[in-house]
Protein backbone atom coordinates (compact mmCIF):
# COMPACT_ATOMS: atom_id res chain seq x y z
CA UNK A 1 0.00 0.00 0.00
CA UNK A 2 1.40 3.36 -0.83
CA UNK A 3 1.80 6.53 1.34
CA UNK A 4 -1.01 8.70 -0.24
CA UNK A 5 -3.60 5.11 -0.42
CA UNK A 6 -2.34 5.00 3.31
CA UNK A 7 -3.31 8.30 4.58
CA UNK A 8 -6.76 8.85 2.39
CA UNK A 9 -7.85 5.37 4.25
CA UNK A 10 -7.29 6.73 7.74
CA UNK A 11 -8.51 10.39 6.82
CA UNK A 12 -12.31 7.95 5.48
CA UNK A 13 -11.72 6.17 8.54
CA UNK A 14 -11.30 8.63 11.20
CA UNK A 15 -14.00 11.11 9.53
CA UNK A 16 -16.83 8.13 9.02
CA UNK A 17 -16.05 6.56 12.49
CA UNK A 18 -18.69 4.83 13.95
CA UNK A 19 -19.40 7.74 16.47
CA UNK A 20 -19.59 10.26 13.77
CA UNK A 21 -21.52 8.16 11.59
CA UNK A 22 -24.17 7.48 14.40
CA UNK A 23 -25.04 10.74 15.57
CA UNK A 24 -25.11 12.18 12.09
CA UNK A 25 -27.60 10.01 10.88
CA UNK A 26 -29.43 10.31 14.59
CA UNK A 27 -29.29 14.07 14.74
CA UNK A 28 -31.12 13.91 10.90
CA UNK A 29 -33.72 11.52 12.46
CA UNK A 30 -34.26 13.68 15.21
CA UNK A 31 -34.88 16.98 13.51
CA UNK A 32 -36.58 15.20 10.78
CA UNK A 33 -38.97 13.91 13.83
CA UNK A 34 -39.40 16.26 16.56
CA UNK A 35 -39.74 19.84 17.11
CA UNK A 36 -36.92 21.68 17.54
CA UNK A 37 -36.10 22.40 21.44
CA UNK A 38 -36.81 18.30 21.41
CA UNK A 39 -34.77 17.21 18.72
CA UNK A 40 -31.91 19.43 20.77
CA UNK A 41 -32.56 17.50 24.24
CA UNK A 42 -32.28 14.36 22.28
CA UNK A 43 -28.96 15.09 20.10
CA UNK A 44 -27.62 16.02 24.05
CA UNK A 45 -28.44 12.85 25.32
CA UNK A 46 -26.38 10.93 22.81
CA UNK A 47 -23.89 13.46 22.84
CA UNK A 48 -23.70 12.71 25.98
CA UNK A 49 -24.08 8.76 25.95
CA UNK A 50 -21.34 9.27 23.20
CA UNK A 51 -19.08 11.09 25.87
CA UNK A 52 -19.46 8.20 28.31
CA UNK A 53 -17.72 5.92 25.87
CA UNK A 54 -15.30 7.94 24.29
CA UNK A 55 -14.22 8.80 27.93
CA UNK A 56 -14.21 5.50 29.00
CA UNK A 57 -11.98 3.97 25.81
CA UNK A 58 -9.49 7.44 26.49
CA UNK A 59 -9.40 6.54 29.85
CA UNK A 60 -8.24 3.08 29.47
CA UNK A 61 -5.82 4.33 26.78
CA UNK A 62 -4.19 6.43 29.27
CA UNK A 63 -4.31 3.20 31.80
CA UNK A 64 -2.54 1.57 28.73
CA UNK A 65 -5.06 -0.98 28.77
CA UNK A 66 -6.20 -0.54 24.86
CA UNK A 67 -4.11 -0.58 22.19
CA UNK A 68 -5.29 2.00 20.71
CA UNK A 69 -9.02 4.31 20.65
CA UNK A 70 -10.48 1.57 18.25
CA UNK A 71 -9.83 -1.50 20.22
CA UNK A 72 -8.23 -3.50 17.55
CA UNK A 73 -7.29 -6.35 19.79
CA UNK A 74 -10.20 -8.53 20.18
CA UNK A 75 -9.68 -9.07 23.82
CA UNK A 76 -9.47 -5.56 24.67
CA UNK A 77 -13.14 -5.07 23.64
CA UNK A 78 -15.35 -7.22 26.14
CA UNK A 79 -15.50 -4.70 28.90
CA UNK A 80 -16.07 -1.44 26.67
CA UNK A 81 -18.57 -3.50 24.51
CA UNK A 82 -20.49 -3.86 28.05
CA UNK A 83 -20.03 -0.14 28.64
CA UNK A 84 -21.12 1.03 25.11
CA UNK A 85 -24.02 -1.36 25.52
CA UNK A 86 -24.93 -0.20 29.22
CA UNK A 87 -25.08 3.46 27.51
CA UNK A 88 -27.51 2.64 24.67
CA UNK A 89 -29.77 0.70 27.51
CA UNK A 90 -29.15 4.54 29.09
CA UNK A 91 -29.86 5.89 26.04
CA UNK A 92 -32.99 4.06 25.26
CA UNK A 93 -34.30 4.46 28.75
CA UNK A 94 -34.10 8.51 28.64
CA UNK A 95 -35.92 8.18 25.30
CA UNK A 96 -38.74 6.47 26.52
CA UNK A 97 -38.80 8.85 29.56
CA UNK A 98 -38.80 12.55 27.33
CA UNK A 99 -41.38 10.60 24.55
CA UNK A 100 -38.88 10.66 21.70
CA UNK A 101 -40.66 9.92 18.44
CA UNK A 102 -41.09 6.22 17.19
CA UNK A 103 -38.31 6.24 14.58
CA UNK A 104 -35.67 7.70 16.86
CA UNK A 105 -36.18 5.18 19.63
CA UNK A 106 -36.22 2.33 17.18
CA UNK A 107 -33.46 3.59 15.43
CA UNK A 108 -31.47 3.86 18.58
CA UNK A 109 -32.99 0.40 19.58
CA UNK A 110 -31.93 -1.24 15.96
CA UNK A 111 -27.94 0.14 16.52
CA UNK A 112 -27.55 -1.06 19.86
CA UNK A 113 -28.81 -4.48 19.09
CA UNK A 114 -26.50 -4.55 16.30
CA UNK A 115 -23.53 -3.44 18.17
CA UNK A 116 -24.72 -6.61 20.31
CA UNK A 117 -24.33 -8.85 17.53
CA UNK A 118 -21.16 -7.83 16.37
CA UNK A 119 -19.66 -7.51 19.72
CA UNK A 120 -20.99 -11.41 20.12
CA UNK A 121 -19.50 -12.55 16.41
CA UNK A 122 -16.35 -10.66 17.68
CA UNK A 123 -15.38 -13.10 20.49
CA UNK A 124 -15.26 -15.94 17.91
CA UNK A 125 -14.32 -13.72 14.76
CA UNK A 126 -13.31 -10.41 14.28
CA UNK A 127 -16.37 -8.74 12.44
CA UNK A 128 -15.74 -4.46 11.50
CA UNK A 129 -17.81 -2.66 14.09
CA UNK A 130 -17.00 0.79 11.86
CA UNK A 131 -18.93 -1.54 8.69
CA UNK A 132 -21.62 -2.46 11.41
CA UNK A 133 -22.37 1.22 11.70
CA UNK A 134 -22.03 2.15 8.16
CA UNK A 135 -24.17 -0.82 7.17
CA UNK A 136 -26.85 -0.13 9.57
CA UNK A 137 -27.07 3.86 8.68
CA UNK A 138 -27.14 2.91 5.38
CA UNK A 139 -30.30 0.95 5.33
CA UNK A 140 -31.96 3.01 8.13
CA UNK A 141 -31.05 6.15 6.19
CA UNK A 142 -32.96 5.23 3.33
CA UNK A 143 -35.58 3.90 5.52
CA UNK A 144 -36.00 6.89 7.66
CA UNK A 145 -35.07 9.82 5.51
CA UNK A 146 -35.19 9.02 2.42
CA UNK A 147 -32.91 10.73 -0.40
CA UNK A 148 -31.18 12.49 2.32
CA UNK A 149 -30.21 9.38 3.73
CA UNK A 150 -28.27 8.47 0.58
CA UNK A 151 -25.49 10.14 1.73
CA UNK A 152 -25.08 7.23 4.31
CA UNK A 153 -25.24 5.03 0.95
CA UNK A 154 -22.35 7.01 -0.34
CA UNK A 155 -19.92 6.65 2.74
CA UNK A 156 -20.19 2.87 2.99
CA UNK A 157 -18.08 2.15 0.33
CA UNK A 158 -15.41 4.52 1.77
CA UNK A 159 -15.80 2.41 5.07
CA UNK A 160 -15.47 -0.59 3.84
CA UNK A 161 -12.55 0.37 1.63
CA UNK A 162 -10.59 2.40 4.26
CA UNK A 163 -10.96 -0.82 7.09
CA UNK A 164 -9.50 -3.02 4.31
CA UNK A 165 -6.88 -0.69 3.25
CA UNK A 166 -5.78 -0.67 6.15
CA UNK A 167 -5.24 -3.94 7.29
CA UNK A 168 -8.02 -3.67 10.16
CA UNK A 169 -10.25 -5.92 8.51
CA UNK A 170 -10.43 -8.59 5.57
CA UNK A 171 -13.08 -7.62 3.20
CA UNK A 172 -15.50 -10.59 4.85
CA UNK A 173 -15.15 -9.36 8.25
CA UNK A 174 -16.37 -5.83 6.42
CA UNK A 175 -19.05 -7.74 4.44
CA UNK A 176 -20.09 -8.99 7.46
CA UNK A 177 -20.27 -6.27 9.75
CA UNK A 178 -22.00 -3.92 6.93
CA UNK A 179 -24.60 -6.81 6.55
CA UNK A 180 -24.90 -7.10 10.65
CA UNK A 181 -26.18 -3.50 10.51
CA UNK A 182 -28.26 -3.33 7.46
CA UNK A 183 -30.36 -6.27 8.61
CA UNK A 184 -31.06 -4.86 12.37
CA UNK A 185 -32.06 -1.75 10.46
CA UNK A 186 -34.04 -3.19 7.85
CA UNK A 187 -35.86 -5.43 10.97
CA UNK A 188 -36.86 -2.56 13.17
CA UNK A 189 -37.15 -0.08 10.64
CA UNK A 190 -39.45 -1.16 8.25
Amino acid sequence: MDKQSSSLARAATNALNPFVTFTALYALVAFSGAEPDGAVLYVALELLAAAVVAGYVLLLRRRRRVGDFWISTRAERLVPTLVLLSTFVGLLVALALFDAPRDLFLLTLSMGLASAAVAAITLFWKASAHCTVAGHAAAAGLLLLGTPGAIFVLALPLVVWSRVTLSAHTLAQTLAGTAVGAVFASLFLV
